[in-house]
């Protein structure tokens, strides 16, 4: 095999030896491809030895960068050495301006939307310098701009004639909608009004959470930067006191690693990354939501699309045991038509937006002749990997997410920190597609057709404290999604919902033919005013929930269901779970007899107390008022229902772990739960597998 060496150490006019190494790994991208024009075979591998290398461009891959099977290219470390790429420039030059300020000179007209200092990411000045001020209601065009207590403002950073540079983080729907977050250019205010340069996706309503940035007058709080560009000028309060013993570093590019075929039928094959560490990659001005177009729910804009590492019309393409931290947007971004993607071992911290996001064609999108045609985001390995701190720029910020991306393993992964989810798999839901999809008329009969987050294995994960900064969803989440998706084997733990209200599972919308089996749920709990409706809420049709256990959690309820939205909620099964002190057994929202295809043989233990069923309406005296939803009933009269149908078998009595108090939740031989069929759960399959 050819090998190939670049040193930042290296001095001008190498040759890729190991004598003379190349300088900067473009000098080794070009010798790699004219080894491959002459008809290089059996593989080349460049390695890449210590030292820095400073970016102001992403490195571009394509189909002249690999040879597939044939001749397959590697870029990794030197044995026990540490080559960093970053997406910017160290600044120095510090000057110390008082009070704890300090100044730099960049060139004018240079502009960045994030910093990092000493591997941290150091945000915009901004008020309130932590936490959210509160939208007041506006009687009209609610997209426009947002209402505002001048008491919080009594020294308003700009006139109504403008507001260069300004911006507002904002969550748009109002009050508890807070399922997305957007970056708005601010045109300045008018009689309590906010006005925005264009109009939010959705209408700013009373009580939606926002702060604004962008303004010197804001560098009030250590750890925030402001950045004066036609003057060229960076004001910087450090967190400790000085940055002259730091590595400060201004972002200059949204992308590090951008690999892409020429088109879909040309895709680039054969790259693998190994070893190496990409950091500091720069936000945007402007971050919107989502599409607006019919059918687009869920779909990223095009200039949302990002990550530290890029791809797309790529297929077999490896990153492994690297570095994946300090980005404006994602750690990796697999975009549209990415096929086999192996995505192992990797840390991948402090990203602005989410850790590993595979989006693939929305529903109707691009010129394809079928639906079939358009599955093009499919089979990725993403395992052993440790996600950590994301969503710093965007509130909806999570661990992994797919979108309309099928068929993939999401295995031994370690997901923490996170605003949002852990792990979500997004669709579109049947009552919200057009009534034509690539030539094909729409019905129930054939919906999931269209549906590509599909035959999805997420088993043995390790998740925890996520839901930190949002409301409505869980640590695991699905909405609108396709058949076939498998949740085996999880850990679910130490999360909180701190507002509103959440869940652990959460089988959101239009999630069908889910099976959600093995997993543990523990130790979610709830503060300040947050409401832990359910350790597992199913709605959808077809879903199994078998053989979980769900333990210490501050959960109202273990099991919930619920038909909303148009969308179909039947022949849910619920069997063989064990339910230990977390909540009453179950909340049925609206109880319907189609609700359940089974429920049984499971075990459920409170302290002795009875395990109670809330809804809103059973045909049963009701012994009590539920804090979920609706009022309480005896589980007498819940085992009565259709017939003593349903938990005829399930038994309530201690699991009787081995050691509890210490986390340690097997089963002792003597639990009454093997009479009911347990299985035990493999719990040191759980997380990242050490080599």
């Amino acid at each position: 095999m050819l090998r190939i060496y670049v040193s930042a150490l290296g001095k001008e006019h190498g040759d890729g030896t190991k004598e003379k190494p190349f300088r900067c790994i473009r000098e080794a991208q070009t010798a790699v491809r004219s080894r491959l024009k002459k008809g290089a075979a059996g593989g080349i591998t460049v390695i890449v030895g210590e030292g820095t290398y400073m970016l102001d461009e992403p490195l571009v891959f394509g189909i002249g960068d690999a040879g597939g099977e044939r001749c397959p290219v590697t870029y990794r470390n030197a044995e026990g050495q540490t080559a960093e790429l970053i997406g910017g420039r160290v600044l120095s030059e510090w000057k110390d301006a008082g009070n704890g300020v300090w100044t730099t000179e960049v060139p004018k007209g240079m502009r960045f939307h994030t910093l990092y200092a000493d591997g941290a990411r150091i945000p915009k000045a901004r008020m309130p310098a932590s936490g959210y001020y509160r939208s007041l209601p506006l009687e009209e065009d609610g997209r426009a701009g947002i209402g505002y207590k001048e008491a919080d403002f009594p020294e308003f950073p700009y006139h109504s004639s403008g507001a260069e540079g300004l911006q507002i983080y904002v969550w748009p729907g109002g009050g508890e909608a807070n399922w997305f977050a957007e970056t708005i250019p601010v045109a300045g205010k008018k009689e309590g009004k906010i006005l925005f340069k264009r109009p939010s996706c959705w209408e700013i309503g009373e009580g939606s959470r926002y702060y604004l940035q962008g303004s010197l007058a804001f560098l009030r709080e250590p750890g925030q930067f402001h950045l004066d560009e036609a003057a060229g000028v960076l004001y910087y309060r450090p967190r400790n006191g000085s940055p002259l013993h730091e590595r400060v570093v201004a972002p200059a590019i949204g992308r590090i690693l951008h690999i892409q075929g020429d088109r879909d039928a040309e895709r680039v094959s054969g790259l693998t990354f190994s070893g190496l560490t990409f950091a500091c990659t720069d936000f945007a001005e402007d971050f919107r939501m989502m599409r607006e177009e019919p059918g687009m729910d869920n779909a990223e804009p095009d200039e949302n699309r990002n990550g530290i590492i890029y791809m797309r019309n790529a297929h077999g393409i490896e990153i492994s045991d690297c570095v994946i931290r300090n980005s404006g947007t994602c750690g990796v971004y697999l975009d549209r038509s990415v096929e086999g993607v192996r995505l192992l071992r990797n840390r991948i911290e402090r990203v602005g937006h989410t850790g590993i996001y595979a989006s693939g064609y929305a529903p109707g999108e691009g010129a394809f002749r079928n639906c079939l045609a358009a599955y093009r985001n499919r089979g990725h390995l993403i395992a052993d990997n440790i996600i950590a701190d994301g969503g710093e720029l965007v509130g909806h910020g999570s661990g992994i997410v797919l979108y309309q991306s099928g068929d993939n393993e999401i295995a031994h992964n370690r997901i923490t920190n996170m605003p949002r989810y852990g792990i979500s798999m997004k669709g579109l839901r049947f009552q919200r597609m057009p009534q034509e999809l690539w030539g094909m008329h729409v019905t129930w009969e054939n919906h999931a057709s269209f549906l590509f987050t599909r035959n999805n294995v997420i088993r043995y994960n390790d998740l925890s404290n996520v839901m930190t900064d949002s409301q409505d969803g869980g640590l695991i989440e699905s909405w609108g999604i396709g058949r076939g998706n498998k949740i085996h084997g999880n850990r679910l733990h130490h999360s909180g919902i701190h507002f509103s209200f959440g869940f652990g599972i959460y089988l959101d919308d239009a999630s069908n033919d889910v099976e959600v089996t093995h997993n543990l749920i523990d130790h979610l709990y709830r503060t300040g005013e947050g409401k832990l409706w359910m350790a597992i809420f199913s709605k959808g049709v077809g879903n199994r929930i078998t053989n979980n256990l769900i333990a210490n959690n501050e959960s109202e309820c273990a099991f919930g269901t619920q038909e909303m939205a148009g969308e179909k909620n039947r022949d849910i099964v619920i069997r063989s779970n064990i339910v230990s002190n977390s909540g009453y057994m179950y909340a049925h929202v609206n109880w319907s007899d189609e609700r359940l295809y089974s429920a049984d043989c499971n075990l459920y233990w409170r302290g002795g107390e009875p395990p109670f069923v809330t809804s809103e309406e059973l045909p049963y005296p009701a012994v009590g008022v539920s804090k979920v939803w609706g009022k309480l009933y005896a589980w007498e009269a819940w085992r009565s229902l259709a017939d003593g149908k349903f938990d005829a078998q399930t038994i309530n009595a201690p699991a009787e772990f081995v050691d509890e108090a210490a986390g340690d939740y097997r089963l002792l031989p003597t639990s009454p739960a093997y009479r009911l069929g347990w299985l035990d759960i493999d719990f040191s399959k759980i997380g990242p597998r050490l080599e």
